[in-house]
C-alpha cells in the first residue's frame, strides 16, 4: 500500500491515492483516492477496492456533482444521493446501480420533495406518496414501473388537502373501482375507465344521502337507473341523458306519436289500442309526478297477451318496445322473439344456459315468449320449470331494463299463471286481442292486396264479403285471424295465376286483378274452409 500518482499519456493526472500491487506488480485503486478525467476534470473521489470503487463515494461530471454515496463493485449500491444540475434529484437506497428500496424524488431544479416511497428497478413501484410543487400532499397509494397502479387516494391542492378521489388506478389513470369528492364530500362512486367514470354507479347529495343508483358515464347519470329524494324515497326508475332523466322532448314526442299513428292504422284492436294509449299516459304522467319531486308510482312493465293466433300480439308488442324506449322505460326497444324450444334445453343445467343467451340478447328491449304455458308442460318437466326460474331471476336482476310479455290462448295462459306464483306476481296487466269481425277480415284482404299491388272490382268485393261473412269465427277452435287472411290472400292469387298461366298477351291491368272467377275456382277446392 502505498499513497501514488498515476498520469495519462498526455500528462495529465489520471489518479491520485492510495494504490497496491497485485501479483503481477500492476497498481490496483485500493483504499482512498481520486480519478480524474483526461481533461483534469474530476470524476470520482471516494473509496475503491481492487481497482472498482467501492465503499462511500461520490461521482462528478464537468466538474458538477452527479452522486454521492455507496458502491459496491463500480455499481452504485446502498444509500445514496442523485444530483441533476446541482440540485438534489433522489435520496435513498440503491441496487446494482439502479434506485432500488426506499427513496425520496425532487422536483427538477428545486428542493421541493415530489415522491417518497419504493423503488424497484430505478422506477416507483409499491407504496409511495406524491407532492404538489408547494409541498402538500398529492396522492398516496401504490405504484407500478413509474405510474399510479393500484389502490390509492388524491388530494386536492388546497390547505385543507381535501380528498378528491380514492380508489384504484392503472396506468396512472383511474380505473376500476373508485369514490369521487368535492371539498371533501363523497359524491360518486362506481366504476371508472381511462379516468372517466363509467358504468355502474351511485351519485349522492351532499348530506350523505344517495341521489342516484344505476348507468353513469363522465359522473353524471347516463343510462338506466334509479334516482332518490334526500330522505331516501325512490321517485323515478327509467332513463338518464347527460344527468337528466329522459324528458318527452318535441322529437321525442314525435316518434311517440308516429308509432301511436302506427298502432292506430292496425285493423279492429279498439280495445287493445285503448289499453296501450292508457299505458303511454300512465308512464308520461309519471315523469311529470318526478319534476315535482313526487314518487312515480313503481309498476310492473310487463305485458301478458291473450288471443287466438293472428290477431296482432306480435305486431302490438313491437310497437310497445318502441315506445318504452321513447318513454325511458327501456335503454334500446328492440324485439327478440322465442318460445320454449329457444328456451329449454334437453339435458339438465344446459337450459339455464340457453335461457342467459336469450336473456342477454334482449336486455333493454321486449323479451316475447309465444305460448309461454308451452314452457312447463306437467309439474314433472323439470327442464320447463329450470327456464322458468331462469327468467324470473332474470326478470329480478334486469328488472329496470328488461320487460318480458308473454302470449297464448287466454285460457291457457290464466290455467299457467295459477301455477307458477312467481310469473303471476310479476304479470299483473293483461291486454286481451280478440277475434278479428267478418268486416275487419275483409279490411285486412284489402290492405294484403294494395300493398301487393293487386285490385279487383265490386263484383269481387261483394262476393268476397259474402264468403267471409259465412266464417263461424266464435266456432272454430283457435281461429287463425289476420293468418287465415293472409293464407286466403296467397291461395286467391295462386287461382289468378292458374287461370292466366295460359293467356298470351297479358296487359298490366291483368296481372294486377283479381276476379269473381277466383274465387269461385277456390270455392270449388274449398279453399275457404280448408284454409282454418
Amino acid at each position: 500500500m502505498e499513497n501514488k500518482q498515476l498520469f495519462y499519456p498526455n500528462g495529465k493526472l489520471k489518479y491520485e491515492g492510495m494504490l497496491r500491487k497485485n501479483e503481477f506488480g500492476h497498481d490496483l485503486y485500493h483504499g482512498m483516492g481520486k480519478l480524474y478525467d483526461e481533461s483534469g476534470g474530476l470524476l470520482y473521489e471516494g473509496a475503491f477496492y481492487e481497482q472498482a470503487k467501492q465503499g462511500e463515494g461520490a461521482m462528478f461530471l464537468k466538474g458538477e456533482l452527479r452522486y454521492k454515496g455507496q458502491f459496491l463493485r463500480n455499481q452504485k449500491h446502498g444509500h445514496g444521493e442523485l444530483y441533476q444540475d446541482g440540485f438534489l434529484y433522489y435520496r435513498g437506497e440503491f441496487k446494482n446501480d439502479q434506485m432500488d428500496g426506499y427513496g425520496e424524488l425532487f422536483y427538477p431544479r428545486d428542493t421541493q420533495l415530489y415522491y417518497k416511497g419504493q423503488f424497484i428497478q430505478g422506477m416507483r413501484k409499491g407504496e409511495g406518496m406524491m407532492y404538489y410543487p408547494n409541498g402538500r400532499i398529492m396522492y398516496v397509494g401504490e405504484f407500478m414501473w413509474q405510474n399510479r397502479q393500484g389502490f390509492g387516494k388524491l388530494y386536492e391542492d388546497n390547505e385543507a388537502s381535501e380528498l378528491l378521489y380514492e380508489g384504484y388506478y392503472f396506468d396512472d389513470m383511474r380505473h376500476g373501482k373508485g369514490i369521487l369528492y368535492e371539498q371533501g364530500i363523497k359524491v360518486a362512486e362506481g366504476q371508472f375507465k381511462e379516468n372517466v367514470m363509467q358504468g355502474e354507479g351511485v351519485l349522492y347529495y351532499p348530506s350523505g344521502a344517495k341521489k342516484y343508483e344505476g348507468q353513469i358515464e363522465g359522473a353524471v347519470a347516463h343510462g338506466r337507473g334509479d334516482y332518490f329524494t334526500e330522505d331516501g324515497k325512490l321517485i323515478y326508475s327509467g332513463e338518464f341523458v347527460n344527468g337528466e332523466r329522459l324528458r318527452i322532448t318535441p322529437e321525442i314526442e314525435a316518434q311517440i306519436a308516429r308509432l301511436k299513428h302506427e298502432m292506430h292504422a292496425l285493423v279492429g284492436l279498439d280495445d287493445v289500442k285503448a289499453e296501450v294509449d292508457q299505458l303511454i299516459n300512465f308512464i308520461k304522467m309519471q315523469g311529470i309526478r318526478v319534476d315535482y319531486g313526487l314518487a312515480s308510482f313503481p309498476m310492473t312493465y310487463h305485458l301478458v297477451f291473450t288471443g287466438n293466433p293472428g290477431t296482432g300480439k306480435t305486431t302490438v308488442a313491437r310497437i310497445i318496445g318502441q315506445l318504452y324506449k321513447y318513454l325511458g322505460v327501456l335503454s334500446s326497444g328492440h324485439f327478440v322473439e322465442t318460445d320454449r324450444a329457444g328456451l329449454v334445453a334437453g339435458y339438465v343445467g344446459q337450459t339455464a344456459l340457453k335461457v342467459q343467451d336469450v336473456v342477454k340478447k334482449a336486455t333493454g328491449g321486449v323479451l316475447f315468449i309465444d305460448e309461454a304455458y308451452a314452457l312447463v308442460n306437467d309439474k314433472n318437466d323439470a327442464f320447463g320449470q329450470e327456464a322458468i326460474d331462469s327468467l324470473l331471476k332474470a326478470m329480478e336482476d334486469l328488472r329496470d331494463d328488461l320487460v318480458i310479455i308473454v302470449a297464448g290462448y287466454e285460457e291457457r295462459m290464466q290455467h299457467f299463471l295459477q301455477a307458477n306464483p312467481g310469473f303471476k306476481s310479476r304479470f299483473n296487466r293483461f291486454i286481451a286481442f280478440p277475434n278479428y269481425r267478418h268486416e275487419e277480415l275483409f279490411e285486412i284482404f284489402a290492405r294484403l292486396c294494395e300493398i301487393n299491388d293487386y285490385q279487383f272490382n265490386e263484383a269481387f268485393q261483394q262476393r268476397m264479403q259474402q264468403e267471409i261473412s259465412q266464417i263461424p269465427i266464435d266456432a272454430i277452435t283457435n281461429f287463425s285471424n289476420g293468418r287465415y287472411v293472409r293464407n286466403l290472400f296467397e291461395k286467391l292469387v295462386t287461382m289468378q295465376s292458374n287461370r292466366l298461366a295460359n293467356v298470351k298477351q297479358l296487359t298490366r291491368e291483368d296481372v294486377m286483378t283479381l276476379t269473381v272467377e277466383d274465387i269461385e275456382m277456390a270455392i270449388q277446392l274449398q279453399l275457404f274452409e280448408k284454409t282454418y
